[in-house]
């Protein structure tokens, strides 16, 4: 089945997430985890990321090393029989003529230590490279969590104890291989060894290593190097129901402006949460002269003139509709003026609705701020699944004046920096139940992909390598490539015989993991950092003139929103207009005033500063 075409699908970050599970087996089988074993969980919202294409991969990947599973299967029962073989003729040669050998007698055989097969080696070849392969397959694996754990933030003392453990797990696994090939080739010279088998054998499997390997690098070049990502058609999804619905549900809930959400985790894929603030105030109409077309204008603090205006009491929604045109205005004019960043913002509204529901179960349009409380149960002609684009309308249109505690619409505002290395998500909230305003906004950044994923153009920009270095790679990389090949084809073949005989029903799920989030880290460079902090106080500072201009519009006075934007700045101080008065800044800062502090304007009562 072919993909279908998504916003991100040909983004950075999208190209960088199906490198990745070329490279790292853990996050391959993750991936499958999340999207393919877990039917019944919906995808996490997409930020800049279309996982379709990713779980492409993946599958295709799995099913590759499931058939180089088999041909390493093959080999090491060809290692297993030779060994047999040997012991067998030596067993039956020393017994002489005429005596009936048995399995026991060559098992006992296997760990005797013959001198003429093993040089005294008391275990068969066959297993004895085993041990090599798990060896190396655990260092490569300690390894691997180690570098993993440095990337993932943890502690230098524990990312360096880690590190060092990993660089010694492999340090003695690498000996161990280094021994099996001395006690070899010590054997051949001194005449102990009489059988090439221990040579052929782990030759044959480093040549089915080497196929394998070239084949996934064949894929890199093909579809995922920076020169051809961009206009190469993405492998297709199997075929078969299974990966029909995958397809459809994955489709539908990327395209959504809605999501399903646990309490303890709601915000799943938007990445390190800023700092957030909120505050509450009383709307109060403002005293004046008569309002009306007639009427003089406001200024507001950016220049323009809003007229006074009678449009009834301020709504959630009237409120929201004027912070969207503020940063329509600041993507247009970052579009017009340079390269900046913002000139590709994302404003949307979204909604989170608590779990509950089946991502692909039926419900009654919108009605009720709980979607489980909604289901159709099969009946009536308006049941939709909840990610329906008409189920998302009538949630958006419904809830965005609720201001309750389970269905929540906030304006969702977006930007992709760094080629979707950084990703700042803002989410703003706005309800005026009971005369009161409440703006909350809470900002988010999630940081740049894990750096060997991004590595993958050094690796392809080394295509095609040579025969001796690939060679010898592939001899070193042969035993935990076959052993790490064997447990994911033994997943794989789990998988496939054990979906669909399932009769249990799976309860309703919600997104758990981001594959975007999965694979960020939390530390960002100066220069990312920098555009992170800009971003923010852009967006927020087009939130305020928002929300300051619906207060003008609406007849509402704005000197207590005014104060509120003050004191939640961040610690810095934004002085408009200051007549006397005195300002200090800093931890050690202080500052008096010996003026008399002047009366309050008439209408508005004096408030107290703490």
């Amino acid at each position: 089945m072919s993909l279908p075409e998504h916003p991100y699908s040909r983004t950075e970050a999208t190209r960088l997430l199906c490198a990745g599970v070329y490279q790292d087996a853990g996050f391959r089988r993750r991936v499958i985890d999340e999207l393919v074993d877990h039917q019944e969980r919906p995808v996490a919202p997409p930020l800049g990321v279309d996982v379709l294409p990713v779980l492409a991969h993946a599958v295709r990947v799995t099913r590759q090393e499931a058939r180089t599973a088999g041909l390493m299967l093959v080999a090491w029962l060809g290692f297993l029989l030779s060994d047999v073989v040997m012991f067998w003729d030596r067993v039956a040669d020393s017994w002489g003529d005429g005596a009936e050998v048995g399995f026991g007698d060559v098992f006992t055989a296997f760990y005797a230590g013959d001198e003429k097969l093993t040089a005294g080696m008391p275990m068969p070849w066959s297993q004895f490279y085993a041990f090599v392969a798990i060896g190396l397959w655990f260092a490569h694996a300690v390894k691997t969590q180690s570098s993993e754990g440095r990337q993932a933030g943890l502690p230098d003392p524990v990312a360096k104890a880690a590190q060092g453990f990993g660089r010694t797990v492999t340090w003695c696994a690498t000996m161990f291989a280094v021994f099996y090939w001395y006690w070899y080739v010590a054997g051949v010279l001194r005449g102990t060894v009489q059988t090439p088998y221990p040579l052929l054998f782990p030759l044959l499997i480093a040549l089915i290593a080497w196929w394998h390997q070239a084949t996934q690098r064949r894929a890199l070049c093909r579809w995922l190097s920076r020169w051809t990502f961009q206009k190469t058609t993405q492998p297709e999804l199997p075929s078969g129901p299974l990966y029909e619905d995958l397809l459809g549900n994955i489709q539908r809930e990327q395209q959504a402006a809605l999501t399903l959400y646990e309490a303890d985790s709601p915000f799943v894929g938007l990445g390190t949460q800023r700092r957030a603030w909120s505050f509450a105030m009383e709307l109060r109409k403002r005293s004046g002269p008569p309002t009306g077309p007639a009427a003089p204008a406001d200024s507001a603090s950016n220049g323009t003139l809003i007229p006074h205006q009678d449009k009834g009491p301020l709504t959630a929604e009237g409120a929201l509709a004027m912070i969207e045109p503020q940063l329509l205005r600041l993507r247009d004019s970052a579009a017009r003026t340079g390269k900046d960043r913002l000139r590709e913002l994302e404003i949307d509204r979204f909604v989170y609705l608590p779990g509950g529901i089946g991502r692909d179960e039926e419900l009654h349009v919108g009605g009720s701020p709980d979607a489980s409380a909604t289901a159709a149960g099969g009946a009536g002609r308006d049941g939709l699944t909840v990610y329906d684009p008409v189920q998302v309308a009538a949630h958006l249109k419904e809830a965005v004046d609720e201001g309750g505690e389970g269905r929540r619409v906030f304006l969702r505002v977006r930007i992709g920096a760094w080629h979707e290395q950084v990703v700042v998500t803002v989410l703003v909230r706005v309800h005026t139940q009971g005369g009161m305003l409440v703006l909350e906004v809470s900002p988010y950044v999630l940081g740049p992909v894990r750096k060997d994923f991004r590595n993958v153009d050094t690796l392809v920009d080394r295509l095609p390598e040579g025969w001796a270095r690939g060679a010898v790679r592939a001899l070193g990389h042969a035993p935990a490539t076959g052993v790490s090949a064997g447990i994911s084809a033994l997943k794989t073949v789990s998988r496939e015989l054990t979906t669909g005989w399932s009769t249990r029903e799976p309860a309703p799920d919600v997104p758990r993991v981001s594959l975007r989030q999965l694979t960020a880290t939390s530390r960002l460079s100066p220069y990312q950092e920098m555009d992170a902090t800009r971003y923010i106080k852009t967006v927020e500072e087009r939130i305020v003139n928002g929300v300051r201009q619906a207060l003008h519009a609406h007849g509402y006075q704005t000197e207590q929103f005014e104060q509120h934007v003050y004191q939640v700045s961040g610690g810095s101080v934004f002085v408009q207009a200051m007549s006397g008065g005195s300002v200090a800044t800093g931890p050690h800062g202080s500052a008096t005033s010996h003026n008399t502090a002047p009366a309050p304007a008439q209408g508005t009562p004096r408030t107290d500063p703490s």
